[in-house]
């Protein structure tokens, strides 16, 4: 025999994965976790650890992502814990799971039954990619290259590795690129690589196994992959008969074992040693390795492992001629239950019959030629009715297409229609739109016409009364002009005429009142109340001429004028205090005249009304603006009461307006009043 059995099983550090066998008939696949290479009792640590990180997860994405490990972890040793953690993820997912969780639990379902249901485990990665079609993402890419891939190594089970390939090429690599995971890249390079070896195309297989490494060279932390692919570069170069090559490419995957987390992986490792011993013609260092392989093989129970340490074990034996001793290991094989790739049962027939024949017993070695020739018409008979099957299918498909083709005449012809349908629907919709916004435009340009007609209709209403009030206040300044005129005019004849006459009078009286008094005359008291009434006459008159124009404001200034005017308004009850800042000296007649008679009106009202002891006069100038406070602690006015609204005050209110000014009342009760005035100097 020049081939001998191998298993090969591809690994992703997330996921478990499946493999596929190599020589001319497949072992089948094997599909594991990354478990400890020592003993099971990390494989209880890592439970524990994991169920650790559950209870104290923040979230029910992550609850759900570490029990969806834990079902994966648990899928190739002990379904009802898979099972178990994968229903307590569901739980966390809600009534209503999202796609994409839908999605990750029908792949973890599939990974369970892998074994036991081929069917529905293929019916369930088609579901999971289906669920995940829909996203974007790189997790959802990369299940769904996982996904795949189990669905092709499924299909390789039952004898379509070419199905596998296409699969491999079409849907597991584009999408593990697209998730941006090299890992998962590299492994599928490795199972094309795989694939290739099985039909002996080594130097294509070993192309693929150099870009696999190629794309994870620079990792650091893909032990496990790197050493997959030197431990099938190694072989590969067995299979081609590169001994030397063979024994290279395992030195160097040898300085990574202990790195090495998957124990199926170990084994493998040392299955292919023993491989290459035998080649060597070293029987003793072969059957060593193959037994290490058994053991971690057979710590897992993996059925197919230990059936393809067996194939080698008696390949060893038979190499050496200890044919009894093979055939021990062929009785161990045939024993076992059938796998479901029927050629390796043919295989085990075949050996066996020319094992026998090798001891001698030829009748036994008869009987397993002909179950092998039986089995291998059978087999050949199967393979033609699948053909005929796959034949019928295409048929059926190609039927199919053209019902689809038709089918697909009438829907073009009809979405041609609707598609007509819907423009002329578009054009009258936009139409009628169109029209309504027309009409809306017009209603807003209308209605806007209609504002600014309001608008306008108000300013000029405005201005009207602007005007009005400018003739008004003219009217007002003309009659103010004529009287301050007059009393400017009356003032100066009574302090001229009237009162030089009566000056002079009272000084005649003195005059006479000094002589009687040498004379010693009694009519003195008489003239002294004369004198005296003179002398009241001429204050009252002086008195009248003040108030009608006093001389200071027109002769000194403002400031000068307001001293004298709070100076002698002043009384016993009331004193006024007076204030200036920063006054200027050249005021105009109109400006000086119409403040002085504003305050003047103002401190009377103060003395009249208030019941004020005391009343500030403050004036200043800042910039081009007087500022005038007239400020008492009087009686004030409350809530209810409103500024006296007489003559006086009505003086003052229009002489304000005159110089184009403003005016404010400040008051509470008990707590006197405040009266501000602002009037621009360079309008006045």
């Amino acid at each position: 025999m020049g081939k001998h059995l191998k298993n090969k099983v591809i690994r992703i550090p997330t996921l478990p994965w499946i493999r596929s066998a190599y020589l001319p008939v497949i072992l089948g696949m094997m599909f594991h976790f990354q478990l400890s290479a020592q003993s099971s009792e990390l494989v209880k640590t890592y439970d524990d650890s994991i169920l650790n990180l559950i209870q104290n997860a923040k979230s029910d994405s992550v609850r759900i992502s570490y029990l969806l490990n834990l079902s994966r972890y648990w899928s190739d040793m002990d379904t009802v814990k898979a099972y178990t953690y994968l229903r307590q993820a569901e739980s966390y997912m809600g009534a209503e799971p999202s796609l994409y969780n839908l999605g990750i639990a029908a792949h973890h379902r599939a990974n369970i039954i892998y074994i036991h249901d081929i069917e529905k485990a293929k019916h369930y990665y088609r579901l999971a990619d289906s669920y995940l079609s829909g996203y974007n993402d790189p997790s959802s890419y990369g299940f769904r290259a996982k996904a795949w891939n189990n669905y092709g190594s499924l299909l390789q089970q039952q004898d379509s590795s070419s199905q596998f390939m296409d699969l491999l090429v079409e849907k597991s690599l584009p999408f593990a690129r697209k998730s941006g995971d090299s890992t998962l890249v590299a492994n599928y390079l490795l199972n094309i690589g795989l694939l290739l070896m099985n039909i002996q195309s080594h130097e294509m297989a070993d192309s693929y196994f150099e870009q696999a490494m190629n794309t994870i060279s620079t990792q650091k932390t893909s032990h496990d992959s790197k050493f997959e692919i030197l431990l099938n570069r190694g072989k590969n170069a067995m299979f081609s008969k590169q001994y030397d090559l063979a024994d290279a490419y395992l030195k160097d995957a040898e300085l990574l074992l202990d790195h090495v987390n998957y124990p199926d992986l170990i084994s493998t490792f040392y299955r292919a040693k023993g491989t290459y011993y035998r080649h060597s013609g070293e029987k003793n260092e072969s059957i060593a390795n193959l037994e290490k392989a058994l053991g971690l093989a057979g710590e897992f129970e993996n059925t197919y492992a230990i059936k393809d340490i067996y194939f080698e074990i008696f390949a060893t034996y038979r190499d050496f001629a200890e044919y009894p001793s093979a055939k021990k290991f062929l009785d161990l094989l045939l024993e076992m239950e059938p796998e479901p790739n029927s050629q390796n049962q043919l295989l085990y027939l075949r050996e066996m019959s020319h094992t026998l024949a090798a001891l001698g017993n030829y009748k036994e070695a008869y009987i397993q030629m002909e179950a092998y020739a039986l089995g291998k018409d059978a087999f050949q008979e199967r393979n033609m009715a699948l053909k005929i099957l796959d034949l019928e299918k295409k048929y059926q498909s190609i039927e199919k297409e053209n019902e689809i083709l038709k089918l697909r005449e009438v829907n073009t012809l009809n979405e041609s229609r609707l598609i007509r349908n819907r423009w002329l629907i578009y054009l009258l919709f936009g139409g009628i739109l169109f029209v309504l916004a027309i009409t809306y435009f017009v209603w807003k340009l209308a209605k806007k016409n209609l504002k600014l007609l309001a608008q306008q209709e108000k300013l000029h209403q405005e201005e009207i009364k602007s005007i009005a009030q400018e003739q008004r206040l003219a009217n007002y300044d003309a009659i103010m002009q004529g009287q301050e005129q007059e009393r400017n005019r009356i003032a100066k004849d009574l302090h001229d005429g009237l009162g030089g006459l009566l000056a002079g009078s009272k000084l005649k009286l003195s005059s006479i009142l000094a002589k009687q008094h040498l004379d010693g005359r009694t009519e003195q008291k008489a003239i002294e109340e004369v004198v005296f009434q003179l002398d009241y006459s001429v204050d009252e008159l002086r008195r009248i001429s003040r108030d009608m124009m006093p001389e200071s404001l027109l002769l000194m200034g403002l400031k000068p004028a307001l001293a004298d005017l709070c100076k002698y308004m002043s009384n016993e009850i009331t004193e006024i205090k007076f204030q200036s800042f920063d006054l200027s000296p050249t005021y105009t007649r109109s400006l000086l005249i119409n403040c002085y008679r504003i305050i003047q009106e103002l401190l009377t009202n103060a003395l009249k009304h208030s019941e004020a002891t005391e009343i500030i006069l403050q004036c200043s100038q800042l910039e081009d603006w007087l500022f005038i406070t007239v400020e008492d602690n009087g009686i004030g006015l409350g809530l209810n009461d409103a500024p006296s609204q007489g003559i006086g005050m009505q003086n003052v209110t229009n002489r304000v307006a005159l110089l184009r000014g403003t005016f404010e009342t400040l008051s509470a009760k008990e707590e006197g009043t405040t009266i501000n005035i602002q009037i621009p100097v360079s309008h006045v």
